[in-house]
């Protein structure tokens, strides 16, 4: 099996791409992954007194290698691409038997802020965005990440959100050469909520509704950035994005 990483900020186009690209049989870009969650507390054991007293390293680092073959042993496919904020773990990763190319989807950033407040609707937006970016928040995290990878100089590939929303097969036809795969024709007409294996996203358990896509068309949403986030978050916020040069 190979694996390759996508690390996408949210709200930038990510499920809606899985959703299209995973019609492709042969290989499958996974819902936000737990695996790193997996890693840390794997890794978290070795500050355990039981694994002091007996230090097995080599035994700790089997698991953490065998840990995406395993995890993904009952996907009927031959390529994953696993979705997380993979840029805290890049160390670890040269150490698996991974492909080490990052798939990068990116939106600016005020944009991404006024889908959160949108989907989220905070009475207190200025601390709700504060909250967002400030605190360890999946959109900050995923903000450090694509930094790390950047700034490591790994191998990526930048998708934008308004390439995906202009011509989500030419983004496809990319990341298919980006990881040396063939490329099959989406059928646009055919867009189904993500699913996979007949699991698919509960997002009653988040704090909105982030999964549920359009599977009529796809089409950017009207952003008013001025009408939406208060001066004074857009003057905090506005040179906070990613630094791609």
């Amino acid at each position: 099996m190979n694996i390759y990483f996508l690390t996408g900020i949210p709200r930038a186009g990510n499920t809606i791409l899985s959703s299209v690209f995973n019609q492709n049989p042969h290989a499958k870009i996974s819902a936000h992954s737990v695996l790193p969650l997996l890693i840390n507390n794997i890794i978290h054991v070795k500050n355990d007194t039981r694994f002091k007293n007996f230090p097995d390293f080599k035994g700790i680092d089997n698991i953490i290698k065998k840990l995406f073959i395993n995890y993904y042993e009952h996907y009927k496919c031959s390529t994953i691409i696993d979705r997380a904020a993979w840029g805290f773990h890049l160390n670890v990763l040269e150490h698996m038997p991974v492909n080490n190319k990052f798939i990068v989807l990116h939106r600016p950033l005020l944009e991404v802020m006024v889908s959160f407040v949108k989907v989220e609707k905070p009475k207190d937006v200025v601390k709700y965005c504060d909250n967002l970016l400030l605190k360890e928040t999946i959109l900050s995290d995923s903000l450090k990440s694509i930094q790390n990878i950047i700034d490591n100089k790994k191998e990526y590939l930048l998708i934008t959100y308004d390439d995906l929303v202009n011509d989500i097969c030419e983004c496809i036809q990319k990341i298919c050469k980006f990881i040396n795969i063939d490329y099959l024709e989406p059928d646009l007409n055919n867009i189904q909520q993500f699913k996979i294996n007949d699991i698919g996203y509960d997002d009653s358990v988040l704090s909105g509704n982030f999964h549920t896509i359009k599977t009529d068309n796809i089409e950017k949403n009207l952003i008013e950035v001025e009408k939406i986030l208060p001066k004074e978050v857009i003057n905090k916020y506005k040179n906070f994005d990613i630094n791609f040069n």
